[in-house]
């Protein structure tokens, strides 16, 4: 509406630096140990995980990822799957994340994927000398397979998740102390100029 009276009114006064820096799509906010974003969040080219700044030229490292939320009140319907995927997928909210991974840590988060793989091969063999022998040491390793699946699968999903939705912002934790502290000096550095470009009518 405010940009509809300034096309008319060339007496209008300009947006406010609030207004327009709300506009910038891609923006996000730093508070504590958490990034906050409306539906889309692009980070600088440094490692989510070490800090290690990135080359912008170097498009290997950067990555693309839609993370999603949902109330936790709703794992409660769990016990009835069908209605619990209803619900999850009618209520789910999507984050879309651009952020960078370096080479290193990358192989890292690949070795996750290798150990879920594992565990998951260990985890049909527990069950099936279970169903032939019945031997009760053989349910211990089922459970304890079953949650280091789940744990590697967690890991190797990658290291941001989004931990909280209030107000229309996405709260995403998982970042390095050193990448949070970069993204916040950059966020800041970056303000003015997005402030400008909204005013000007080109978005950074």
């Amino acid at each position: 509406m405010a940009s509809d009276q300034n096309a008319t009114n060339p007496f209008a006064s300009p947006p406010t630096t609030e207004e327009a820096v709300k506009v910038v799509p891609g923006a996000f906010d730093i508070q504590g140990e958490r990034i906050l974003g409306t539906g889309k969040i692009v980070l600088p080219h440094a490692c989510v995980k070490c800090g290690e700044k990135q080359a912008e030229q170097d498009t290997s490292t950067r990555r693309k990822k839609d993370l999603y939320w949902v109330h936790p009140a709703i794992f409660v319907l769990v016990i009835q799957l069908l209605i619990f995927l209803i619900v999850y997928l009618a209520t789910r909210k999507k984050c879309h994340v651009e952020y960078s991974f370096c080479r290193a840590c990358n192989a890292k988060q690949r070795m996750n994927t290798v150990y879920c793989v594992g565990a998951l091969a260990t985890f049909i063999g527990m069950i099936a000398l279970l169903i032939n022998f019945e031997n009760p040491w053989f349910l211990v390793g089922v459970l304890i397979s079953f949650v280091a699946m789940l744990a590697f699968a967690i890991r190797g999903n990658g290291p941001l998740a989004i931990k909280a939705y209030k107000r229309g912002e996405f709260h995403v934790r998982g970042a390095s102390p050193a990448f949070l502290q970069f993204a916040e000096s950059y966020a800041v550095a970056q303000a003015v100029p997005a402030t400008v470009l909204a005013e000007d009518g080109h978005l950074a």
